[in-house]
Parts: C-alpha cells; structure tokens; sequence
C-alpha cells in the first residue's frame, strides 16, 4: 500500500493520541469523517497500523521498569523457540524483542521489587543457562517517548518538546477494581469505547470518562500510542548503549535535547548499569543509524564509546495485564519458601 502525506498525517495524529475521535483528527487533517474512518481502516488491514496502546507511567503505578539482555550461544531455531514460547505462555514481559548485535534478547518487566525480579531471572537461569553467553541487567530511571515526527518530516514538533516521561520517583496508587480494569482494557486496545468499559465495569460511560481523566491527571496515563509495522515504511528499528565520560546532569540535558530534535530518533532512555544512556532510532537502514551516531560522537565529545543492536522483532507492548501476569508467576514460584506477593485487584479483567 502506498501511503500519501494524508495517510501519514493521520498516522502522525494516531502516534500523538491514538484515543481522539475520527473527527477531531478530520479537522486537523483537513478531511472528511468518513474519509478518516476509511483510510484508518485500510492502514489496519494492510498491517501498516499493527495495535493501538495506552502508555502508562509504571512508577506512578509503584513500580520499577529492569531489563535483562541476553546474549545467546549454541543456540538452535528449536531452542530459540522455546524461549520465546516460555515468555509468550507466561505473557508478563511488558516489553519483549529478539535483536541482532550486541545482544540476541531484551526484555523488560515492571516490578514491585527487586526480590521479585531475582525469582523471575533464577527460573529463566534454571531452564536455559546453557544457552546464555552472557547477560546485563539495567534499570531505567527515566524513559522519554517522542512522536514520530519522521511521519511527515515535522521538526515543528520536536522544538515544542512533544514527549512523554515514564519513570520519576515511585509512589503507590490509590486505585480501585474499577481502575484497573480500566488500565487494563485500555492497555490492550486505547481505542476501546466508554460502553465497552462500562459495562465490563459494570457502571456507566460517564463514570468511565471520570475516571479516565483523573488517572490522566495523575500522571498514571502517559500517552494513547500506535504501533507500526516498519518493514511497510522500510525502516529499521535500532538501539544505541552509550557509555559517557564522567557523566553530569548537564551533559545528560545536552544529549536530550538534540535527540528530542532529531527526526529519526523515538525514544531515550536514562539508566543505571554499565552503560549510562540508550538511544532508540526508526531509521532506513543501519548506514542511516551510524551516520546519526557519528554526528552525536563529533557534536559531544563526552560520548565515550556506544554499542548497537537492529531490533528485527517486537513481541508486543503491554503495560498492564502482563505486569499482573508477573505478579501471579512469582506467587506461583513464590510458594517453595512461603513468600507472598499481593496484587491490587482480585482477579484480572482482561
């Protein structure tokens, strides 16, 4: 399917707030309802728009987003399906994707605590040790999601800072049934209608709306986002590690800065471990990736030295249902020293 600049300010909309009706996005796009309605039904179909997601701040939930890389060895396409079926029946990364580089797996789990993490590793160890090279483990701090202004070449966008943040310091929610349910549902589809909540809640749209704007005010709501599928745009997906000389607050804001300006550039993500700053890239091909990279290398002399991977599949973003998932696997593992890990709600809606 060969996409026109309407199709990609609709796409560019969609990334900014996947929630806003087909009208609000008409006016902005200078076409019909109709025609929106039928041009973002024909992105769904043709696999350019593969789901629509809510973002949500995991630390405003009480939760700490660690991830794990995995390099892999004598690995075979049996065992390397093992793996990924392992996470896929356990279904509570919030973020999952095999690469080509550096390493072979990321994965990402929001978590209560480190306790909880450690059972979670010692199970994937126990299963699959022989097959692990080698491994690190980061924690994000903070996690900027910038909008993709390659859509339509838009800079505009960038020098208004249009970005949201998931991290920050950790506090507990004061949430009911009612809101999780809603976080879930939303999680899995952002464009879920108020009727659908409301009566999985069983309360009304108006209830529904209210609530949704008071975990938006909250902060618990970041964004309502788009995933696409690259390969229709022929774009890579790449991954920068970079490691700072004697890294300061300042030089951090200088890095952000120009990435929040840069096109190709999605996300960046501050983080503690053995390297300092990732760098999260859609480009057209990995020529494209390293060009960007010298350019930040000569641009900011602190950039010591960066490592790389080309992200060739992403299992899925799911930010709430499979953190309740995680929740129920430790519990599960939990049981052979008698250590409980409670959850919010009482069962899971999804």
């Amino acid at each position: 399917m060969k996409l026109d600049i309407k199709d990609r300010k609709i796409l560019y909309e969609l990334d900014k707030d996947s929630r806003q009706s087909f009208s609000e996005i008409a006016k902005k796009v200078q076409l019909s309802k109709e025609v929106v309605n039928y041009r973002v039904k024909n992105l769904i179909d043709e696999g350019i728009i593969s789901r629509f997601y809510t973002e949500l701040n995991f630390s405003k939930l009480g939760l700490q987003v660690i991830k794990a890389h995995l390099q892999f060895q004598n690995l075979t396409k049996e065992v390397e399906d093992k793996i990924y079926d392992y996470f896929k029946d356990a279904n509570f990364p919030t973020w999952i994707v095999s690469c080509s580089g550096k390493w072979d797996m990321i994965f990402g789990i929001g978590t209560q605590n480190v306790m909880t993490y450690n059972w979670l590793l010692t199970d994937i160890y126990n299963k699959f040790s022989k097959y692990i090279l080698s491994k690190e483990i980061i924690m994000n701090t903070a996690l900027r999601v910038y909008n993709k202004k390659w859509l339509t070449n838009d800079t505009k966008e960038g020098k208004e800072g249009v970005f949201t943040i998931v991290g920050g310091p950790i506090s507990q929610p004061t949430l009911d049934e009612i809101d999780y349910t809603i976080l879930m549902m939303l999680s899995d589809d952002s464009r879920t209608p108020l009727t659908e909540i409301a009566t999985k809640c069983k309360t009304t749209p108006n209830a529904i709306r209210y609530r949704i704007k008071e975990l938006e005010s909250k902060g618990i709501i970041n964004a309502y986002r788009i995933s696409l599928n690259l390969k229709q745009f022929d774009r890579e997906f790449c991954k920068a590690f970079i490691y700072l000389h004697q890294k300061t607050e300042e030089k951090e804001r200088k890095l952000i800065t120009f990435c929040e300006m840069h096109p190709d550039i999605i996300a960046v993500v501050q983080c503690v471990g053995s390297w300092d700053f990732e760098i999260e890239f859609e480009v057209e091909d990995f020529d494209q990736f390293h060009n960007i990279m010298r350019d930040i290398r000569n641009r900011f002399d602190f950039v010591r030295s960066y490592e790389s991977v080309i992200i060739t599949k992403e299992f899925g973003i799911n930010y709430m249902g499979r953190t309740h998932n995680l929740i129920n696997f430790i519990n599960s593992l939990s049981q052979r020293d008698k250590i409980s890990f409670k959850r919010k709600p009482k069962e899971d809606f999804r």
